[in-house]
């Protein structure tokens, strides 16, 4: 009895004890202020408040949930009972629901079958990050293949029963915009290549030619006659023309997001499907500079077998070689099972044109590219040019040919051989088709026929080649290897680094339209499944918004190109692709707001007409190169309101502040029963000064998942300013003139010195240096420094300079000297910041009070403007005592994060990787991570240091084809979120040095929520109609580690119509995560339920699985299953409605 009762007090005091510590871990406390340091006043004042501070997080949640409870129970009486309006389901007295448990997860939940391991390392032939450390990176003179070694081989290798297998694969390998644009290519050269193909395939079934991009294959089949199309068809079915990839491009790998991967490539599957009715099985990607792991991941779950690559470091190049190593299954860093593997070759040497295909050595291989007979406009440079193949010569000319081929095949485990035939543009005249074909044939014919040869060769496609070699060895005789490729070197110290930050402009444009395609996805599908009358056809290609929503995919996927996203392409191309994306943008608001009229009225109205405004989406471009402006709210005694309507795009509720620019100080805000709100007006500082006829309003959003809610803003009279409004307290620092005081803000402290300074939400204080610099943050009781400071590059001296593709700077970066500057803070209880303008960059840092994404750390602005420099590139630099000795996390495409190393025997242009979304430093204990929405190259250089790149202007050509500097700067906004994290519990998300990393829950949502933004739009005071105040399509919240990368109509397969979804299941690592944090963003419990996602639908729709691109429909799934999902598993569904 004793026993028990010591244990019983045992348990109760460790209940106790940890309870007390997760009210310690709450502590808020404010920084110090201006005259103690900030550990002084820690010390003084760690135990104040805590209590509070946890009893308002907790409150803050709770009328969250009570709040989005309100929307639907109104909406059940507003809107009249229709399919369209879901039903409340009530549950153990919650009136929100969740696909989550009433006590949230504390950890990702999955199955022990699913091939995800991060307890240990997932066993792996070659590990990337491994080689790396193993590799010398020395660079000898390798003789004719400069960058290898002497290859020697044995005739008596190969015999009667052991020929060599050789498969010449002819290609084209066609930029969709570069040097010249998409359509100048088309008309001037591509065009021509595919119409002679036709020509000079058919008739000869021995020729074959392979094609990646279905962007200028579609442009040309729109151009085709009928009896050409059938022609076509039939090369196909000879298996004489074979379609790689089928993506509409062959896209870049370092910046695109995995959802524009997957955009393009869906939309180049979808159009063969509708087509062709093809389905492509081996991938071809010969250009793209570095290779990431999500592609292939990606890939596989199309349904392609087989890749080729070739942009990869001349180092690893050469390691694998000599381990013949070259092909291998790719497979992902987390997966023990090898189910995500594929296989893949990857070639050996410089380039992919014929010279650096045949062998090792170019001056030879050069000799059979017959393009550069003489007359023909091409020459080798080794000087020694082709010769016609004849009778006299075509032993000597074989004999040749076949030494560099089998010494190519020394590299390869296998006894069969690739060898590409083409290069940029090829086969665009006539005369090449016919001396490239012919000529090689009377090769063929010789060595085919001469025994003693002991070859067998032929032209092939690639899928005829990846047959060969399955059929000669067994998968399992390939070794297995995980990692990535970056960052590419095509040789000495020329690291193509640069162009992870090169044009940011139009980065960041890609990530705002690839935002307004999800959203105008979702809310035209939503519209298409409401079954109201009017809902027929809305999403049509004929009359609806089908063939616009096409065209916007199509624009967002051409971008993708490997010169496109990545900055790489000629200024006038540029001007295209933004021109382009820019027409994408708007019309996905034209969908957003049509859509949004009638899922609140119900009503649809001529969506023919132009000029028919129903809502302005509160986001204007005026041209492509042009920061976007705000509407500005006129307001007052004549037009006294304003109606909001507000999208939310993810499929959880969020609770986050949005703002508009108004007229007056004076107004008060209404949720959609007619509530008063609490609302922040803050003056907006422009030319100089502060407006007096502009103000910006914050109020907290409350919006469930995919949901359309409605809000009110009214003009009143000074004297009626409700308590629910607040004003914005001013303080100016380092500011001699007099400041004249806006309407509404008669106390404005300015101050003719600075001092340091603290601003703080109910999560994290951030103290400031006199400059309006961050110092510091502090989270619950632990304060981090968190220098921040900016830094420039120059471009080294000599002949090889820093370009549009190259990183070489002239020494380590130099900060950018700052002077004492005006220093403006803005502070209030929704929304704190402060903004500095510094030389080249407008500086603003943001605290949000919220309980929302954007709640969680640090919101950064910058303004970034290099116009007026030379050969100048600009970074960001955050400084803390974080002991990451030198290791770092950057992510791939948004999808997955891997660990990097910073190593000193390479320089500091090869330490510099992609950074599409985010990257992080860590020790044991504190985490910092860099939230982006804009793609950018950035580096850890120094223990406790990440830096980003933020813009880059060069002079001049870095010879490699573009022909040209980057000079075309404009001035770019880039928005990044600060997450400083500190461990919650012991806890290890991952084995040491496991090659992988995991956001954070806090850095996946901010991350979510900073790509995906709310969609703000204000209803056009001329539009007579009366809309419902909401719109709530999901009975049940997903877990927020699940998203929904797409949900659309115009899927098409087999002739039938589909409706497809994608879902994705994200692994987070949960180390960081308190009980707050999960309450506020709960996770899954390693399930979903499509039905819930959607609103009521008919009895009898059907969801199948399918392959990514939603072909290969499967079989028959109950709509409301509960379908499980592995963490990193990426499934797609279609609708049979």
């Amino acid at each position: 009895m004793r026993v028990r009762r010591a244990i019983a007090l045992v348990g109760v005091f460790l209940i106790f004890l940890a309870c007390f510590m997760i009210y310690v871990a709450m502590d808020m406390t404010v920084f110090p202020n201006r005259r103690t340091s900030i550990h002084e006043e820690y010390q003084e004042n760690k135990w104040l408040h805590f209590e509070d501070r946890l009893k308002q997080l907790e409150s803050d949640l709770n009328k969250h949930h009570e709040e989005v409870g309100e929307i639907k129970e109104a909406i059940k009486v507003l809107v009249p009972a229709t399919n369209t309006t879901p039903k409340l389901v009530k549950k153990d007295g919650f009136k929100v629901e969740h696909l989550v448990s009433k006590i949230p997860s504390s950890e990702i939940i999955f199955d022990a079958t699913c091939p995800f391991q991060v307890n240990t390392n997932p066993k792996t032939d070659i590990q990337m990050l491994e080689l790396y450390k193993k590799l010398s990176f020395d660079n000898p003179d390798g003789g004719v293949w400069k960058q290898g070694w002497n290859i020697e081989i044995n005739p008596s290798d190969w015999n009667k029963q052991h020929k060599l297998k050789v498969f010449v694969v002819p290609h084209s390998h066609n930029d969709p915009g570069w040097i010249k644009t998409v359509d100048e290519y088309y008309l001037s050269q591509t065009k021509h290549i595919l119409n002679n193909m036709i020509t000079k395939l058919t008739g000869d079934l021995r020729r074959k030619f392979i094609w990646a991009e279905i962007s200028y294959f579609s442009m040309w089949w729109d151009d085709l006659e009928l009896a050409d199309r059938e022609n076509v068809k039939k090369l196909i079915h000879n298996n004489q023309l074979e379609i790689v990839t089928g993506g509409w491009v062959m896209n870049d790998e370092a910046n695109s997001h995995w959802i524009s991967i997957l955009h393009q490539i869906t939309e180049g599957h979808q159009w063969l499907e509708r087509n062709l009715n093809y389905t492509p099985k081996s991938h071809w990607s010969i250009d793209p500079f570095g290779m990431s792991a999500t592609q292939p991941f990606l890939l596989k779950e199309m349904g392609l077998q087989n890749m080729l690559i070739q942009r990869v470091h001349y180092s690893v190049k050469k390691q694998l070689a000599r381990d013949t190593n070259l092909e291998f299954r790719w497979k992902q860093v987390w997966d023990n099972l090898g189910t995500t593997e594929i296989f893949t070759q990857l070639m050996p040497f410089y380039s992919y044109d014929v010279p650096h295909t045949c062998g090792p050595d170019p001056k030879i291989c050069c000799q059979f590219d017959f393009k550069r007979l003489p007359g023909h406009g091409l020459h080798c440079p080794w000087k020694i040019a082709p010769q016609q193949i004849t009778d006299n010569n075509v032993a000597q000319k074989a004999e040749l040919l076949l030494d560099q081929y089998r010494k190519k095949s020394m590299l390869y485990k296998s006894n069969v051989l690739l060898i590409p035939l083409g290069d940029d543009f090829r086969f665009s005249h006539l005369t090449e088709w016919d001396v490239q074909y012919e000529n090689y044939q009377k090769l063929f014919d010789h060595m085919n026929s001469n025994p003693k040869m002991f070859v067998q060769i032929q032209f092939g496609t690639l899928t005829d080649y990846f047959n060969a070699v399955h059929a000669e060895k067994g998968y399992d005789h390939f070794p297995s290897l995980s990692g990535d490729f970056f960052t590419y070197a095509d040789r000495g110290d020329h690291y193509w680094s640069g162009y992870f930050t090169s044009r940011p402009f139009y980065k960041r444009m890609d990530r705002v339209l690839l935002s307004y395609i999800r959203a105008a996805e979702i809310i035209l599908t939503l519209a298409h499944l409401s079954e109201q009358p009017s809902s027929n056809g809305i999403a049509s290609e004929q009359g609806g918004f089908g063939k616009i929503m096409s065209n916007a995919r199509r624009e967002l996927a051409l971008f993708q190109h490997h010169d496109g996203i990545t900055g790489t392409a000629k200024d006038y191309v540029v001007v295209d692709y933004g021109t382009r994306m820019l027409k994408a943008i708007q019309d996905c608001q034209k969908i957003l707001q049509h859509s949004t009229n009638f899922l609140l009225t119900g009503s649809r109205s001529d969506i023919t007409k132009n000029d028919v405004i129903h809502y302005n989406v509160d986001d204007v471009r005026h041209s492509h190169d042009k920061l976007s402006e705000r509407h500005t709210i006129t307001i007052g005694p004549e037009l006294s309101i304003k109606k909001l309507v507000i999208f939310n795009p993810l499929p959880y509720a969020r609770r986050e502040i949005v703002s508009f620019l108004v007229s007056t100080p004076f107004l008060e805000v209404l949720n959609f029963k007619g509530k008063k709100i609490k609302c922040q007006i803050s003056p907006v500082f422009e030319y100089g000064s502060m407006s007096n006829s502009k103000y910006k309003l914050f109020f907290i959003a409350n919006i469930p998942a995919f949901a359309l809610v409605s809000y009110t803003i009214n003009a009143i009279m000074e004297h009626e300013l409700p308590k629910e409004t607040v004003h914005s307290t001013i303080k100016i620092f380092n500011q001699y003139a007099e400041v004249k005081s806006p309407t509404g803000f008669p106390k404005i402290q300015v101050s003719p010195s600075a001092s340091e300074f603290v601003l703080q939400n109910a999560r994290i204080s951030a103290a400031f240096s006199s400059l309006g610099l961050l110092k510091a943050i502090k989270v619950a009781t632990v304060t981090t420094p968190v220098h921040l400071d900016f830094v420039k590059y120059g471009a080294r001296y000599g002949e090889e300079r820093s370009g549009a593709y190259l990183f070489l700077p002239d020494r380590d970066a130099s900060p950018i000297a700052i002077e004492n500057t005006v220093v403006k803070v803005v502070e209030g209880p929704l929304v704190s910041f402060v903004s500095v303008q510094l030389p080249n960059v407008h500086h603003t840092t943001t605290l949000y009070n919220t309980p929302g994404a954007d709640g969680l750390g640090l919101e950064i602005q910058n303004l970034v403007d290099i116009e007026r420099t030379s050969n100048f590139e600009i970074a960001m630099r955050l400084s803390t005592n974080i002991n990451s000795t030198n290791e770092y996390f950057t992510d791939l495409n948004g999808y997955q994060i891997l660990r990097r190393i910073r190593f000193s025997k390479l320089p500091l242009q090869a330490n510099y990787y992609p950074m599409p979304a985010m990257a992080y430093i860590e020790d044991k204990n504190v985490r910092l991570t860099v939230v982006t929405g804009t793609p950018l190259g950035c580096g850890s250089l120094r223990e406790g240091q990440i830096e980003v790149m933020m813009d880059r202007k060069l002079n001049q050509d870095d010879h490699l084809g573009l022909g040209q500097g980057v000079t075309d700067n404009h001035p770019t906004e880039h928005i990044f979120r600060i997450i400083l994290e500190k461990k919650t519990h012991k806890c290890e998300t991952t084995a040491d040095n496991h090659p992988s990393g995991f956001p954070s829950l806090s850095a996946h949502v901010a991350s979510q929520s900073l790509l995906n933004p709310l969609i703000r739009m204000l209803k056009n005071d001329e539009d007579e109609t009366d809309p419902t105040p909401a719109y709530l399509p999901v009975t049940h919240d997903f877990g927020v580690d699940f998203t929904v990368p797409s949900l659309r109509t115009g899927i098409e397969v087999n002739g039938k119509e589909y409706v497809g979804v994608i879902v994705q299941r994200q692994h987070l690592d949960v180390c960081f995560s308190d009980r707050v944090l999960l309450q506020q963003f709960p996770l899954s419990h390693g399930t979903v339920n499509l039905k819930s996602l959607l609103p009521p639908l008919p009895e009898g729709v059907a969801l199948h699985k399918s392959l990514l691109s939603f072909l290969n429909i499967g079989s028959k799934i109950l709509l409301n299953s509960d379908i499980e999902m592995c963490p990193m598993d990426i499934q797609a569904y279609v609708l049979d409605r």
